[in-house]
């Protein structure tokens, strides 16, 4: 029968024009982003003030196994940090392999997204601007610390 597919495809865009639409005006309104989305890489901390002390020891493991290349690490020979991380994000295709190689687990990903630049060194962050805002601990020592709190707390009722 002849106008089958036209009766078809009205009725979808009939269904369509008078539904809610789906789309977002976006700087006013975000969009939540799933746990798993992944966003920009991070350095944790495990020291922020009076001087920052980053996890990382400057292995340069993450360096090597970036299938972009877009990190560089530079370490001088005898200290425990790193003189210089960088990560250019515009070469950046945040694959996760720098997070999951890191055998001193010092890289995080955030679920940061919106990162905009009016040219390509815009992108290129260096290690002071890629620390986390918190300082990182462990699970064993966060343990720890819960154990010391209730202590001292029982000794205060006392």
């Amino acid at each position: 029968m002849l106008g089958v597919g036209l009766v078809k495809g009205l009725k979808t865009t009939l269904r369509a024009f008078f539904s809610k639409p789906v789309t977002l005006v976006y700087p006013y309104r975000k969009v939540k982003i799933a746990d798993r989305g992944q966003g920009l890489i991070r350095l944790r901390m495990t020291q922020i003030e009076p001087s920052p002390v980053y996890k990382c020891t400057g292995c340069r493991i993450c360096e090597k196994n970036c299938p972009q290349h877009c990190i560089t690490v530079v370490k001088k020979e005898g200290e425990k940090q790193p003189e210089t991380y960088t990560v250019n994000y515009g070469l950046c295709m945040f694959c996760r392999i720098c997070i999951d190689v890191c055998p001193f687990d010092a890289l995080q990903q955030t679920q940061e997204h919106e990162f905009i630049g009016a040219s390509r060194q815009d992108f290129i962050r260096q290690k002071e601007e890629l620390q986390m805002k918190t300082v990182y601990i462990e699970e064993e020592k966060k343990e720890e610390i819960r154990e010391i709190n209730k202590n001292s707390q029982q000794e205060n009722k006392e």
